[in-house]
């Protein structure tokens, strides 16, 4: 056990966030260090195992907006400048600008050595640009005080076929949305280091299972092969005090 004094851990962590550990230790200084390492440890073994949903939402998605915004008259390059229908636009009109302003940037700044130096940025440059918040948005509010209809209307046209394994009537899209903005939050706390004393992590682990299979059963050993969260949810400490 690494022993630290209560000093260095306040100034590690600060008196608010000490509170948190020490509470759950029994106000015992070893086991709030133990604690807080072993979350620091979920924190990124959880932003890893959320990064391959994000990646595969979005790579399931995009070539199913790019299929339907071309039908509806537009560009398949769904991200670029005014080529957004406007069921879609109406949607995602202030995300999209603000990563082609992103995208725009860091094609600027790319370096003399970059194998796209001195090009504009590309449709993909954009997608990658987009939050997790924005595949969270195609499928369902984030509030339940805002309508619905262009979900409804997207999933029926185009995102349900991005999930080929899921429910394809508006059921699933509920689903399916629930999953994904459960993530989003959890993704939220890891990206701001919050306490996550209270995640379950199976459960969490299998909401990512779960989801990225809808899209292919295929992927879940994938995304499972290397995960640490079986195990880390063994270990938690407070299951040996």
């Amino acid at each position: 056990m690494l022993v630290t004094s209560q000093s260095a851990l306040s100034t590690l962590l600060g008196p608010a966030r000490l509170q948190t550990y020490l509470r759950a230790g029994a106000n015992d200084e070893e086991r709030a260090l133990e604690l807080y390492l072993w979350a620091t440890e979920l924190a990124g073994a959880l932003h890893a195992q959320i990064s391959f949903v994000e990646i595969a939402v979005r790579n399931a998605v995009d070539p199913q907006l790019s299929a339907w915004n071309s039908a509806e008259g537009y560009s398949p390059e769904w991200t670029a400048d005014r080529a957004a229908a406007p069921v879609l636009y109406k949607l995602l009109g202030t995300p999209l600008a603000q990563a082609r302003d992103r995208a725009t940037r860091e094609a600027r700044e790319r370096p003399s050595g970059h194998p796209r130096h001195a090009k504009g940025a590309v449709h993909d440059d954009v997608l990658v640009q987009l939050m997790f918040g924005t595949w969270v948005k195609i499928i369902r509010p984030f509030t339940l005080f805002e309508s619905d209809a262009r979900q409804r209307h997207l999933w029926a046209n185009a995102i349900s076929k991005a999930f080929p394994y899921a429910d394809s009537s508006d059921a699933g899209r509920v689903a399916i949305g629930e999953q994904l903005e459960t993530l989003r939050k959890l993704r939220n706390r890891v990206a701001h280091h919050d306490s996550l004393l209270a995640v379950n992590v199976r459960h969490r682990l299998n909401d990512i299972l779960s989801l990225v299979a809808k899209i292919d059963p295929a992927l879940p050993p994938l995304v499972a092969a290397r995960t640490p969260l079986r195990r880390l949810a063994r270990e938690d400490p407070r299951l040996q005090w």
